[in-house]
């Protein structure tokens, strides 16, 4: 039997939010720090499993979310290019290389802060943790051929850079370059990429959904459980989005973020009784 989680994207909120979620959970005696083989991360859900598996304690990753001081950019966004972004996806998702390619396109003509300026958000985010001894999954997608990849601890690619890329949303961050090419959010495939844990026995998917359902998630959940996969599906409720509001990049609104995740996990531990 194997055990997989799946952390999907879902901005700095989302980190917030599934920080909660595995507190929430861990309150209630389900502690999945210990209990899974394997964590799936695209984007901010690349964070939490970092986090999770090498970091510090939920405790104190949950109260570095609800604290005023942070590290994170509040970027100013080109609507009008994330409207070209996300138009080239079809439910929350895309199905081709092609689309991918033009994404990064735009992604690479984007106008943003520099690549170190982003990159030192994401040490502070990973401060004191490296890659796992336990099965951490990365996704991310090449920006020039649109081929989506993953990056594990045997990819030859640092911690740091490999969560970078997964969480370059296209259009808002700069592209990660690693071995001379670039990279950006593997979110554009679709939230969770949950696909990658076809091979798994036993799944969870902790997905914030701020921004609205997504299908093509739903999908490929629908898929592992009709493959015969035991899943349990954790999303942000109505409760969790009003509180939040609809920029999940504002890193203003962590501490409602985490805050709802912490109430949602205590009761969603009841998936696991």
């Amino acid at each position: 039997m194997s055990f997989t989680l799946v952390l999907a994207g879902g901005g700095v909120t989302g980190i917030a939010w599934e920080t909660g979620v595995l507190l929430g959970l861990r309150d209630e005696g389900v502690d999945l720090a210990f209990g899974v083989d394997r964590v799936i991360g695209t984007s901010a859900g690349s964070v939490v499993g970092a986090q999770l598996l090498g970091g510090p304690d939920l405790e104190d990753l949950f109260a570095a979310q609800v604290a005023d001081e942070h590290h994170e950019i509040k970027p100013d966004l080109d609507l009008d290019l994330l409207v070209q972004v996300f138009g080239l996806m079809v439910d929350g998702g895309t199905t081709t290389n092609e689309q991918r390619r033009r994404i990064g396109e735009l992604a690479l003509g984007a106008t943003t802060v520099e690549e170190p300026t982003r990159r030192r958000v994401i040490e502070h985010r990973l401060s004191g943790v490296d890659w796992p001894e336990r099965d951490l999954i990365v996704t991310a997608i090449d920006a020039h051929t649109g081929e989506f990849v993953t990056w594990t601890k045997n990819s030859g690619v640092s911690l740091v850079d490999a969560v970078a890329s997964s969480c370059a949303v296209p259009g808002v961050w700069p592209c990660v370059t690693i071995d001379g090419r670039r990279y950006y959010d593997g979110g554009l495939r679709n939230g969770a990429n949950a696909h990658l844990a076809a091979d798994s026995t036993e799944v969870v998917v902790i997905a914030p959904r701020i921004a609205g359902p997504s299908p093509a998630v739903d999908a490929e959940v629908d898929s592992l459980r009709s493959s015969g996969r035991t899943v349990r599906y954790i999303q942000s409720d109505r409760e969790t989005a009003e509180a939040v509001g609809v920029n999940s990049l504002d890193p203003a609104f962590r501490r409602p973020a985490a805050e709802h995740g912490r109430r949602q996990g205590r009761l969603a531990a009841a998936l696991f009784h």
